[in-house]
């Protein structure tokens, strides 16, 4: 079950990730570009270290917030 939810946090992230990538090749406006990358890529690499946090912190003895 663990490791469902490591993958599922996983593919949000590199789905979020890629979303704010698209966004700053297709805006068109200087502050366009800078705004809609920031919203999805701040996501996405955020439930990619949720996913990371969880699965040293049930890998070692206790919780591990090394990221």
């Amino acid at each position: 079950m663990l490791e469902w939810v490591l993958a599922i946090l996983i593919l949000i992230g590199a789905f979020f990730t890629l979303v704010g990538s698209i966004g700053l090749y297709k805006l068109s406006d200087f502050y366009m570009r800078l705004h809609g990358p920031t919203k999805a890529s701040t996501l996405g690499v955020g439930a990619i270290l949720i996913a990371s946090a969880i699965h040293f912190s049930f890998k070692t003895d206790g919780v591990s917030l090394h990221e």
